[in-house]
């Protein structure tokens, strides 16, 4: 192996064991925790008892008092939420979708959270006003509490249809001078990481975080609180932080305000468009010095909105208006709401081409109930549409194959003089009209397509639970055995459709006429090994998508195989004046 054989491959090797240490789950599950009987938290045994002691959520928030406050739990429900509203700040404790399965319930938003949904903070008083319930019907409810400045506060909750809510907060001020309430805080809730078969997986940091919208959309996650670490080395490049503001990237007041994880949300709303300041998140469970999340508690990210201050003239009654979606993190469901919503799916400018390919995925799924056979479909239309260009592609590579001979004698004739011999190939292309670069063509394109398949699938909710063959869950690796081989502390899991992708690469390099450098060809037919490494743990989807344009990539090479070389003519040389 030459020297830059031996440059590629310890590249390579490097390249993994970065990896494995950022990323051990990639390749391995983890191993089952020993079993333990944990205690049962202080707000547990409060509810149990019909009284909670709230927990304060941070610094910018109103502490907590310390007798405890009998709370009144109220439930609103329609055909796809369960909401659970209680009197502490008449705010929201938790949201259950009742048509999206976790273990054996349903998935449930803000689910022991430090901080209730809607909690205000900033307000005289508004920590410790009593609320009382004051109507109740199947579709909405009306909390009332005084503030010790005279304002009457109600709270009306409204259940729109599917995942949206309403909520109104009507100031009344019955004296004879006008009372400024100052800057209060909202809180939007919690986002929690989906356990993958009982088990937190790091990679899904990249999705668990808050998304907000000022001049463009943002997205915090919990990875912008860990610290940082060169790979290998272990060298910590700057340190964890718990409090994160949006005035760091973004001093404009924002539009909405979201926490979410890979496939759920709550979005807050306000009606006065840009009424939100500035949003503060916290993280309550950072890596530990190692890079590893503690076994005991997942990394969880908690987003407060704050708002300026609100004048109430005298006799008179202000409302403020805000909208809530709690739900699927579904394109369509987001766009209709307006706002530029649909901003939280993060599909930036690979929105042109990723709207239209949902579109085909659920036409297909209507017919076909499959969305299995939907992304196979919806792959030979890729493949459909990209055929032309791979076949321009193709016949370009014939006539490199065919000018392979010349260009050897090229080499054998210029082996010791490199710029003459880079000269003399490239006048070799002109004198025969062939573009050495006509096979890059078809990559370029289908480069953002892949990227669009790539940010599609991997939180494409309609995916979610979704079996096809051997695959449980579409969203997730298609493990079908987990080896008891222990490795960086993991079990070694096997997924299949990863390895069928990397194979199939191999079986087109190996078919695609190789020019240039001998030992370079042979390097470059096994990198897919480093490939496997990195998409082992992608969506099933994706890998599914990938498998499918590989055969079809195969069958079109096969053809291409089979066609004659094409005979090359010199270019007349243009007759100067």
């Amino acid at each position: 192996m030459d020297r830059t054989g031996r440059i590629v491959v310890s590249f390579c090797a490097v390249a993994l064991f970065a990896l494995l240490w950022l990323y051990p789950s990639t390749l391995f599950k983890p191993a089952p925790p020993p079993p333990t009987t944990p205690e049962p938290s202080p707000l547990a045994a409060a509810t149990a008892n019909n009284s909670v002691t709230p927990q304060s959520v941070s610094p910018t928030l109103a502490q907590a008092p310390t007798a405890p406050i009998n709370e009144q739990l109220t439930f609103l429900e329609n055909d796809a939420i369960r909401v659970t509203f209680t009197s502490h700040g008449a705010a929201i404790k938790e949201i259950e979708l009742k048509k999206h399965k976790q273990g054996d319930g349903n998935v449930v938003l803000n689910e022991q959270s430090h901080e209730n949904v809607m909690t205000l903070s900033g307000w005289p008083g508004a920590d410790t006003a009593s609320f009382q319930l004051k109507e109740s019907s199947p579709t909405g409810l009306i909390y009332s509490s005084d503030l010790p400045n005279g304002v009457k506060w109600e709270r009306a909750f409204t259940l729109g249809k599917d995942y949206t809510l309403e909520v109104k907060d009507s100031l009344t001020n019955a004296g004879a001078a006008e009372v400024t309430l100052p800057t209060y805080a909202l809180s939007v809730g919690r986002a929690e990481p989906l356990l993958v078969g009982g088990h937190y997986q790091p990679i899904s940091n990249m999705y668990l975080g808050s998304g907000w919208l000022a001049r463009k959309f943002h997205l915090t996650t919990v990875n912008d609180f860990t610290p940082g670490y060169i790979p290998i080395i272990g060298i910590k490049t700057h340190d964890g932080k718990d409090m994160f503001s949006s005035k760091l990237l973004d001093e404009t007041p924002l539009k909405w305000l979201g926490v979410e994880n890979q496939f759920f949300t709550v979005l807050l709303t306000p009606a006065n468009e840009g009424s939100i300041q500035y949003a503060e998140f916290h993280c309550f469970n950072q890596r530990d010095a190692s890079g590893s999340v503690p076994s005991t508690e997942e990394p969880d990210i908690e987003a407060t909105a704050f708002f300026p201050e609100v004048k109430v003239p005298a006799g008179q009654t202000i409302t403020l208006t805000y909208g809530l979606y709690t739900g699927p993190k579904d394109y369509d469901h987001l766009n209709a709401l307006g706002t530029q919503q649909g901003e939280l799916m993060n599909y930036g400018m690979f929105v042109l081409l990723i709207v239209p390919m949902l579109s085909v995925l659920h036409f297909w799924y209507s017919i076909l109930h499959s969305y299995g056979l939907a992304i196979i479909l919806l792959t030979v239309m890729i493949k459909a549409c990209t055929w032309p260009l791979q076949s321009i592609a193709n016949h370009s590579g014939k006539r490199m194959q065919a000018l392979a001979p010349k260009l050897k004698e090229l080499q054998a004739k210029h082996k010791d003089h490199p710029e003459k011999l880079q000269t003399e190939t490239f006048a070799l292309y002109r004198e025969y009209g062939v573009n050495p670069f006509g096979g890059c063509l078809p990559a370029l394109v289908q480069m953002p397509v892949f990227f669009s398949l790539y940010f599609m699938l991997q939180n494409a909710v309609e995916l979610r639970g979704q079996s096809f063959l051997w695959v449980h869950d579409l969203t997730q690796p298609d493990t079908v055995l987990t080896l008891p081989l222990m490795l960086f502390g993991h079990h070694l899991a096997l997924n299949p459709l990863p390895i069928m992708v990397t194979g199939l690469t191999m079986v087109m390099m190996r078919m695609t006429p190789q020019i240039g450098d001998p030992q370079q060809a042979k390097i470059a037919q096994w990198m897919p090994l480093v490939f496997l490494f990195i998409f082992y743990n992608f969506a099933a989807a994706l890998s599914l998508y990938y498998v499918i344009n590989n055969c079809v990539s195969i069958v079109q090479i096969y053809r291409n195989l089979r066609k004659p070389l094409p005979e090359l003519k010199r270019i007349p040389k243009k007759k100067t004046a």
